[in-house]
């Protein structure tokens, strides 16, 4: 190609670049003309305070697990003999659900048993003896002292007591028989004359009302009375003949009592003559008493000593008791174990999981090891979503507060909650643990509650692990003055809206209003400016954007 045809070409290009950037900057022009002319607010679409509903919410995602689990562990250790329950089954609360081999623990409470029956032995035996050498000892020394005590007396009054003693024999046998004297001179004729008498007006009584009945049969007969007459007339025989009968008895019963107490008065008399010899017999000399003084003082003395004895031998049983309390408590210690190697379900619900198989050694359960887990059951019944909330939301929740559960799994189902528990506590949670979508750095850390919603009423198709997304209304309201939230303004006096003037030429008026709840999209005016206001944004007070290439007014211009 010649020079001349090389110059052509260059300046083609150049005269192609050049018209190639006036078409770029045409076009940017003309788009951004299109763009300012776009979003230039439209008089009949502004918008103005207006009423609707008002929802707060807070929304986040869990997994479900039960309300009520466990954990089902052995507090005896062992070989796993049975496992009779399956993940998935239903059980109820005390099913038998595994068996722990008893024979170890069998042997043990027999041997517990038999140590206990030897213990128990001892101590009846010696409480045997004790009780026997106690009660032989206190009678001794009983009736040493009555003994001791009479003797002194006696030696002491006795010509007084034999003068005495003949006396009361003497008094004893004139009352004897002066009470023989009353009862057949007086009390017994009194009685007798009084239950003749009875039985003469139980006689004539008789006679009055069998002829009262005859005659009252004779007019019922020739219908001069009532047949009610000739009961009553019979009613009155009957009581008549009653009557009869009682006073025959009880003359036979005074007969029979009178001849009875005669019989106990004369035993009476025997007795007081007995007693009155006795008395008289009695007139020992003094001599014989001091002797008997002096014996009864050296069985006195014997008697104190056997009763020390037997205070010795008491401490002996309480050291005998105290090892039958320890074989005791052995002995109910591995009854225990033995009873709990047939492990129950503590409660109703679904076997989850089953963490070991028949014949793998169970640690058991105690304050130096946390036991093995066999089994996991869940009360399905209550199930529950568990939730990690940031501190400003969780701030927003109440007990007992409405929620919405959507579970991934069931898409298109919603089900009904309420927030159960809010922890008193925050948990801090690194930005690694939430995810880096936080935009937290490294270490720095995400406060968060744990939150638990319990979900109304059971449903088969909820199970443990599965997300679920809780909507918690913390605000509805159906009426509420409101505004976009783009609308509100702040500054260092507080929210204001920009007011639109009535002549479009005007510029809009700043005024202060009151703000209430904020969903995100809309917020609330509770004072300040009225139902239908029409508002433009406030001015962009933030920083210019910058850029080769700009489309549309800047921030805060039209």
């Amino acid at each position: 190609m010649s020079l001349r045809g090389a110059a052509v070409v260059k300046r083609l290009l150049v005269v192609l670049a050049i018209l190639i950037v006036l078409a770029c900057a045409f076009g940017g022009y003309a788009v951004r003309l299109y763009l300012a002319t776009r979003n230039k607010p439209d008089e009949a679409a502004a918008v103005r305070v207006e009423r609707g509903p008002l929802e707060v919410k807070v929304v986040e995602t869990g997994t479900i697990d039960a309300v009520k689990s466990v954990e089902v562990k052995s507090r005896v250790a062992g070989r796993l003999a049975r496992l009779l329950v399956d993940e998935g089954d239903r059980v109820q609360a005390g099913q038998l659900i595994a068996i722990i081999d008893p024979k170890e623990t069998q042997f043990k409470v027999e041997m517990d048993r038999a140590q206990l029956r030897g213990a128990q032995s001892g101590v009846a035996r010696t409480e045997i003896e004790l009780d026997q050498r106690r009660r032989t000892a206190q009678a001794a020394l009983r009736q040493a002292e009555a003994r001791v005590a009479q003797v002194e007396k006696e030696l002491g009054i006795q010509p007084l007591l034999s003068r005495t003693a003949v006396r009361q024999a003497q008094a004893a046998l004139d009352a004897a028989l002066k009470e023989r004297e009353r009862l057949i001179s007086t009390a017994h004729p009194n009685q007798r004359t009084a239950a003749e008498t009875a039985l003469a007006e139980a006689q004539a009584n008789l006679e009055n009302a069998e002829r009262e009945y005859r005659r009252q049969e004779g007019l019922v007969e020739k219908g001069y009375a009532a047949q009610k007459s000739l009961d009553n007339a019979k009613l009155a025989l009957e009581l008549a003949r009653a009557r009869m009968r009682s006073a025959k008895e009880t003359l036979e019963r005074l007969d029979r009592d009178q001849k009875l107490e005669l019989e106990r008065v004369e035993q009476d008399l025997e007795r007081a003559r007995a007693e009155l010899e006795r008395a008289k017999a009695n007139q020992i000399a003094d001599e014989v008493k001091r002797k008997e003084y002096e014996a009864a003082l050296a069985s006195l003395e014997s008697a104190r000593a056997g009763l020390r004895d037997v205070d010795a031998l008491r401490q002996s049983l309480n050291q005998t008791r105290a090892s039958v309390d320890q074989v005791q408590s052995t002995l109910n210690d591995s009854l225990r174990q033995l009873g709990e190697t047939e492990i129950r379900a503590p409660i109703s619900g679904v076997v989850t999981q089953k963490l070991i198989q028949e014949g793998e050694l169970v640690a058991s359960l105690s304050s130096f090891s946390s036991g093995t887990p066999i089994v996991r059951i869940e009360d399905r019944k209550r199930m529950m979503v568990k939730l990690a909330i940031n501190e400003i939301d969780v701030a927003r929740l109440t007990l007992g507060m409405p929620a919405e559960v959507a579970v991934d799994a069931l898409p298109g189902r919603i089900f009904r909650g309420r927030v159960s528990k809010i922890a008193p506590s925050s948990t801090a949670m690194t930005a690694s643990a939430v995810g880096q979508t936080t935009g937290a750095g490294a270490g720095e850390s995400v406060v968060k509650y744990s939150v638990e919603v319990e979900i109304g009423g059971s449903d088969p198709a909820l199970k443990s692990g599965m997300s679920a997304k809780c909507t918690m209304i913390v605000l509805r309201r159906k009426d509420a003055l409101r505004v976009p939230i783009e609308y509100v303004g702040k500054d260092e006096e507080g929210s204001f809206v920009m007011a639109k003037a009535k002549d479009p030429k005007a510029k809009a008026v700043k005024r202060r209003v009151q703000t209430g709840a904020s969903s995100g999209a809309f917020i609330e005016i509770v004072s300040g400016v009225e139902e239908g206001t029409a508002l433009d944004k406030p001015p962009f007070t933030g920083p210019k954007r910058q850029g080769a290439i700009m489309t549309g007014p800047e921030e805060g211009q039209e």
